[in-house]
């Protein structure tokens, strides 16, 4: 048989010399190499169980997994389809693989989708590969037997509430992408009582701490320059004062005891007034806002029911979404025309009155 070969591949080798000056393989994976035939000496064909496989490739049909390719040459696990993950069911452990054969061509799985494991409760283990470098939105929110995950340091973002109650996972702070970005709290969060931020980090991530109610202490070191929405919502224990960060130039909101929340003075410096930042502080009765600030964020100050009135200063040029809405008992005056402030949707809905102060 494989004299036949050789001897085919030989007449092969001196047809391609009488007809042409290069030859062209096409492979499985589309990867395209060329040759000129006036330097191939000998063309042979070797049979297939002689070539090693790759163990790092998993062909599609031998894995419940399911993926959405991304380009060419990569691919994430998906969710197995938009409401539930029925094929996920019943696994207590998952291996995801480095690369996937799919219609006979090879992707490297570079991510972990959004929602991808959504409540697989059964989930107890998972084994990242290091060729992924990202995980999703609430990727395994919702595992709650997942005992153990390794992540490999190829990941380098992971989305929000990606490990939201995962509450059988071992308590720990979250922190990757060469220690610079925190992602919070993983595990039993009645455990997240104090938390010390390394210097190194530069980011806390949304919804980090999100309903932590027994978070008494948290250390954020002066190196943070950005902090995400609900990054501290619920946290009921926190000393109860005004948050403000990056070089005194972005106020987050409050924190802790909402209910503490009453007259707030923003600091000169502020440009900013983040998203979510005095989101339902219905005790709120009244706030001054410094020539400062450029921009106020999406439900910013959203169902204040006791805030009756604000005056939002000549600076302030961008309004977000719902900012104000259900502020029933609010008289609004800007100190400017409405042709020079980007106001979104929905940012004054069901407020008592708008007042501009210029044409």
């Amino acid at each position: 048989m494989k004299k036949g070969l050789l001897a085919l591949g030989a007449l092969f080798a001196i047809c391609l010399s009488m007809l042409a000056t290069d030859m062209v393989v096409k492979q499985k994976n589309g990867e395209i190499r060329r040759f000129n035939v006036e330097n191939v000496e000998e063309v042979f064909f070797e049979e297939k169980n002689n070539i090693p496989d790759d163990s790092t490739v998993v062909d599609l049909s031998e894995t419940f997994l399911k993926f959405k390719i991304l380009s060419d040459s990569t691919v994430e696990v998906k969710i197995d389809n938009n409401n539930y993950n029925p094929s996920y069911l019943g696994h207590d452990s998952i291996t995801i693989p480095e690369k996937v054969r799919i219609d006979g061509k090879v992707y490297t799985v570079t991510g972990i989708g959004e929602s991808a494991f959504f409540n697989c409760s059964d989930l107890k283990t998972i084994d990242i590969p290091k060729s992924v470098t990202t995980i999703g939105e609430f990727a395994f929110s919702g595992c709650d037997s997942l005992t153990s995950i390794n992540i490999p340091e190829s990941v380098t973002s992971i989305e929000k509430a990606a490990f939201e109650e995962c509450d059988s996972l071992e308590p720990k702070l979250l922190i990757y992408d060469k220690d610079t970005k925190c992602y919070g709290w993983i595990g039993d969060k009645n455990k997240c009582t104090d938390v010390v931020i390394p210097e190194s980090v530069t980011s806390i991530g949304e919804r980090a701490f999100l309903n932590c109610s027994n978070l008494n202490n948290v250390n954020i070191p002066e190196s943070v320059t950005d902090i995400g929405d609900y990054t501290f919502f619920g946290c009921k224990s926190l000393e109860p004062k005004l948050l403000v960060y990056d070089k005194g130039t972005k106020c987050y909101g409050w924190i802790g005891d909402k209910g503490k929340c009453t007259e707030v003075v923003i600091p000169e410096g502020v440009t900013s007034i983040q998203n979510d930042a005095f989101s339902q502080c219905n005790s709120l009765t009244s706030i001054y806002i410094p020539n400062s600030v450029t921009s106020i964020g999406s439900f910013a100050f959203d169902y204040c029911d006791s805030f009756t009135s604000i005056d939002i200063p000549e600076s302030v040029t961008f309004i977000g979404a719902y900012t104000f809405c259900g502020c029933r008992n609010l008289d609004i005056v800007i100190d400017n025309s409405r042709k020079n402030v980007d106001v979104r949707i929905y940012a004054f809905e069901g407020c008592k009155s708008v007042t501009w102060l210029k044409e």
